[in-house]
């Protein structure tokens, strides 16, 4: 689908086509930003640029080496992720490349290593691939992908070349979302809501029923100081299962809180629940910003320990009493 793919990314596209021009392609890449940004779209757009019988600055989508890369089977290819089952990227993985990176490219000049989620290394894992970062193989290159490039080894990120994805205006998602056909005002409220993440703008449009569930957590987070202790129980089970199938719960709650806070500040235009601006003014003077920035630490707490394996239905629940608490202060 070439470069043009990747939308709003221009910078960063630049830098990627230079290094083909001049000849001076990388042997790493740290791509870093925002999950939805299309980090991994581009590695494997510069890949097919890269790989491209064409040897042009971009991929021409049509000859065999590009085919191979959009059907996931070129040879030189390959992309590493950490095991369903597993919470991190494992030493035998960074091993296992480590032994493959040394095998010359089968049908090209490069061979290209695309690590996902690389912050998810295990301390040996990341050591270990260091070492191959410190002199690794003319022909080949490895580009890291992640959100926080201050969850790497400073060593890591040193010997790589850095590319910055930056976070995508609000119009562009809007006109991203009407190109799927979502209707006009779902589009807008979307487009604030995604936070400069067309990936997460899609995501969330393609869940049919995201904007109903929306409102049901929102219409009982702001009437939570007069839900009794069975409705609160009753409603940690509803968002259980809202996060066991990978609804973004933690996300909107504690956006909505932050709206709260925008508001507070005389600063309407950060407002991202556009649609419930007035639900919010009403809620505004109920709060102080340190009763507010409470809420959003234990929101964060809760969903550290679900992240660790803590029962979720428990986690949510102290959650909820603890939001409820807060609010009849």
């Amino acid at each position: 689908m070439s470069f043009s793919s990747v939308s709003g990314q221009d910078k960063a596209v630049e830098i990627l086509k230079d290094e083909i021009k001049n000849g001076r392609i990388s042997h790493a890449y740290l791509f870093s930003g925002q999950g939805g940004l299309g980090k991994k779209k581009l590695a494997l757009e510069f890949a097919k640029a890269v790989f491209c019988s064409n040897k042009k600055l971009d991929s021409c989508d049509s000859c065999i080496s590009c085919r191979k890369v959009d059907h996931s089977n070129h040879p030189d290819l390959k992309t590493i992720v950490k095991a369903e089952d597993k919470s991190a990227i494992s030493i035998d993985q960074i091993r296992e490349l480590k032994k493959e990176i040394t095998y010359k490219p089968y049908e090209s000049d490069r061979k290209i290593y695309i690590i996902e989620d690389a912050d998810l290394m295990t301390k040996e894992a990341a050591n270990s691939l260091l070492k191959t970062l410190e002199e690794p193989p003319e022909f080949a290159t490895i580009i890291l992908l992640v959100e926080d490039e201050g969850k790497l080894l400073p060593t890591i990120v040193s010997r790589c070349q850095k590319v910055k994805l930056t976070d995508v205006s609000a119009e562009l998602i809007k006109d991203i979302l009407l190109k799927k056909d979502l209707p006009q005002d779902k589009a807008e409220i979307l487009s604030y809501l995604a936070e400069g993440s067309p990936g997460r703008a899609v995501k969330f449009a393609e869940n049919e029923s995201f904007f109903e569930k929306r409102k049901s957590i929102y219409n009982f987070i702001a009437a939570i100081d007069k839900k009794t202790t069975v409705e609160i129980f009753s409603a940690a089970d509803q968002f259980n299962k809202l996060i066991n199938n990978d609804f973004p719960f933690f996300y909107l709650l504690s956006n909505w809180y932050r709206d709260i806070i925008m508001f507070k500040q005389n600063y309407e235009q950060g407002v991202k629940n556009i649609d419930y601006l007035d639900l919010i003014k009403k809620s505004t003077d109920k709060y102080t910003e340190k009763n507010i920035m409470d809420k959003l630490e234990y929101i964060e707490l809760a969903k550290k320990y679900i992240d660790s394996n803590v029962r979720k239905d428990l986690a949510l629940e102290v959650l909820l009493f603890k939001l409820r608490q807060l609010e009849q202060k």
